[in-house]
Order: C-alpha cells, then sequence, then structure tokens
C-alpha cells in the first residue's frame, strides 16, 4: 500500500506533478478541452484553474485551487472527471421500483442526503445499484443517490437528492475514499453552523496562525486589502477531525465568498477552507460556472459583515493533531469508524471507475446516512 506523503496543503499518495502528467493524457476521454489558469483574474494570486467540459450533463465548467498552480490543475481536472463519472459511470440499476421496505437494509432510506420537502418515504419505489459497506459486507443503495445529470428523460419523484456530496477522487480507490467522507463530515459540521448564531461562533484571529503555508494565504488575501473570518466549526461528535470555515471579503465586490475544510491536521483543514474562498470569488469574477447565482453581482454597496465576533488564538482551536495515518487505507479506517459511532451507520461507497483508469486514478461516491448537508453547499453568515 504507498505510502503518504505530505505536501502543501494535503496529503496525497503521489507527488501532484506525477498525477498531472497521468492525467492530462486522458482529459479526452471525459470531455475536458481546456484547463485554464485563471489565477491572473484576480489581484489575491492563489492559484485557481477552471476546467472546461463542453458537452456535460452538469456544470462544463468546474474550478480547482491549491497552494501551487500544479495542484490548482489536479483539482480542477479531477472536480471534472468525478462529474463526469456520475454521469456516465453509475452502474445500470440491478432492481427496479422496489420499495425499501421490500428491502433488507442495513440503513434507513430515510437517513440519505434528499431535496427540501422530500416526499420520500420506505414504500417509494426506486431503482437499486449494490454498494460496498465500509465495515465489511455489500447493500443495496439507490442509484438515485449516486447519478448525478440531467439527461434522464423519464420522471423523477421528489425526494432523494442527487449531488456531489461525497463524491471524490484520488490516486487510488483508498484515497478517493479518505477525501469523499472527509467531504462528508466537512458539510455536517457546517451544516450544523449555520445555525448558529454569530455571536457564539469560535472565530480564530488570522494574525495567530503559526502554520507557515497558511500564514501565507492570509497574508496573500490581507496584502490585497481583503479581510478574513476563520471560524472553527469541528463537531465534538468527530473528535479527532477539524472543521474551518473561512469568510472572504474584499472592497471591489459587494458579497462576501465562503470556503470550507475538514481534516485530521488543523492545519490542512485550514488551507482548504482558505483556498476555497478564493476560489469561490474568483468563480464569480470569471463568470463562466452554469450555477452562478445572479444576485452577487447586485450588491449596492461593497462593505464587510456588520457584526465582529471576538477571536480566539489559533493555538487553542488548533490544539495537537492525533498521529498521522501511514496509508489512505489507515485513515479510512479511522474515519469509518467515527462516521459509524456518530451515525449508528456505516458508510457505504459505490467505485465508479474502471480498470481502465485504475493505474492512474479512482472515483468514488460514498454515501452516509444520518450525516447533514446544506444544499448548493452555503455557508450563511447571518448578522
Amino acid at each position: 500500500m504507498p505510502q503518504l506523503r505530505t505536501f502543501a496543503g494535503t496529503r496525497r499518495t503521489r507527488d501532484p506533478s506525477h498525477t498531472l502528467e497521468r492525467i492530462t493524457r486522458r482529459l479526452g476521454d471525459y470531455g475536458i478541452t481546456r484547463l485554464a489558469d485563471v489565477t491572473g483574474l484576480d489581484v489575491i494570486g492563489i492559484p485557481v484553474v477552471m476546467s472546461v467540459r463542453p458537452l456535460a450533463a452538469t456544470l462544463s465548467v468546474s474550478q480547482g485551487k491549491g497552494a501551487t498552480l500544479t495542484h490548482a490543475r489536479v483539482s480542477a481536472a479531477m472536480e471534472a472527471i468525478e462529474l463526469w463519472h456520475a454521469e456516465h459511470a453509475v452502474p445500470t440499476a440491478e432492481r427496479r421500483g422496489i420499495a425499501a421496505a421490500e428491502l433488507d437494509l442495513p440503513y434507513a432510506v430515510t437517513d440519505l442526503e434528499q431535496v427540501d420537502g422530500s416526499l420520500l418515504t420506505d414504500h417509494t419505489r426506486l431503482d437499486w445499484i449494490t454498494a460496498e459497506v465500509l465495515t465489511g459486507g455489500e447493500t443495496l443503495v439507490p442509484r438515485d443517490s449516486v447519478r448525478i445529470g440531467m439527461t434522464d428523460t423519464a420522471w423523477r419523484g421528489h425526494h432523494l437528492s442527487s449531488s456531489s456530496n461525497g463524491l471524490a477522487s484520488g490516486n487510488t480507490v483508498a484515497e478517493a475514499t479518505v477525501h469523499a467522507l472527509y467531504e462528508q463530515i466537512e458539510r455536517d459540521c457546517t451544516a450544523a453552523l449555520a445555525r448558529r448564531p454569530v455571536g457564539e461562533r469560535v472565530v480564530v484571529a488570522p494574525d495567530s496562525v503559526s502554520d507557515p503555508h497558511c500564514a501565507d494565504l492570509i497574508r496573500l488575501v490581507r496584502s490585497a486589502g481583503g479581510r478574513l473570518e476563520i471560524t472553527d466549526a469541528s463537531l465534538e461528535r468527530w473528535r479527532t477531525v477539524k472543521c474551518f470555515t473561512c469568510c472572504l471579503w474584499m472592497p471591489d465586490m459587494g458579497t462576501v465568498f465562503g470556503g470550507a475544510g475538514a481534516h485530521t491536521s488543523p492545519e490542512i483543514a485550514l488551507s482548504r477552507a482558505v483556498t476555497e474562498a478564493a476560489q469561490s470569488r474568483l468563480t464569480f469574477i470569471a463568470g463562466t460556472r452554469d450555477d452562478l447565482d445572479p444576485r452577487v453581482y447586485r450588491g449596492e454597496t461593497a462593505r464587510p459583515p456588520r457584526t465582529v465576533p471576538q477571536t480566539t488564538p489559533w493555538s487553542e482551536v488548533a490544539g495537537e493533531s492525533p498521529p498521522s495515518a501511514g496509508t489512505d487505507d489507515e485513515e479510512s479506517d479511522r474515519l469509518v469508524e467515527l462516521i459509524t459511532a456518530a451515525t449508528g451507520t456505516a458508510p457505504m461507497r459505490v467505485v465508479l471507475t474502471g480498470p481502465d483508469a485504475a493505474e492512474d486514478f479512482a472515483v468514488v461516491k460514498t454515501l452516509s446516512p444520518g450525516l447533514a448537508f446544506l444544499s448548493r453547499h452555503q455557508l450563511p453568515r447571518p448578522e
């Protein structure tokens, strides 16, 4: 099993430059026509790249970010590749029109991610595919919980949410699984944070961040005239996993952009939050994504949030990181144990990549019944 290596803001089993070399030769297989460096469209300087996929059944433009341009290129390309697999590589249904009540499932189907106002019950008839239970064995999961896209002409009921939550890629299946599970834990944390008043949030003093990489990211934002509000969104039930959100405001645009990250390493979690906030801002500057909210362009005045909570030193919220896992299998086992303990249900996984791509990368979709998720991954900051 490949050993994990630490790079700026991430841990991987392969050098990002080697990953980029492997996936670049396959971009055409997934309809990707361009990887465009859009970093220079903003004044911050955190690398952001967009991946263009004109015939997509979901988003035709994906974004990626990272500590270096190579990291950002890999991130953008892999996000587009993930979406392609969720559109085109989901297995065909093995059982059709069956209600969960008729199956022996190790989870409640109503604990799966659903749309607002869902009408899902145990008696809703669904199509099913096989998933691996990450504590052992197999089970059936609704195909609509894995597949995304707008190419089907068949009517779909108002119940299950088809989102990219838990859709992730990596150099190996184990690495992809780790990133998928971290994403689901992150979004469970941010869903809880959205219900917490600003005055009750633990906000980190940016000047107190001691990690050199994260401190450099913060310096780039502040040197460009930006303000950051870094919030500790960690939940007690995740114990060893830290989650941070970042609100980014700059005087040239009347909105606040958000990012979030979760990891056992507080530094990696914070790096993901800050770089994602910068990516979100550049996404709107570039104006190329299909799902942009036009309200962001209608801001009457560009002002920072009025409520400014008291701050807490980084040392108090970061704490001591647990010993790093040596392999992605070890890290995946830790996360599976945490999720199972928190929800009472083991997470499940569907591997979407075929054997032709196995040596280069892997794409998985994980399902974790009982974890919360905000639609469109919003990070609201109520005054």
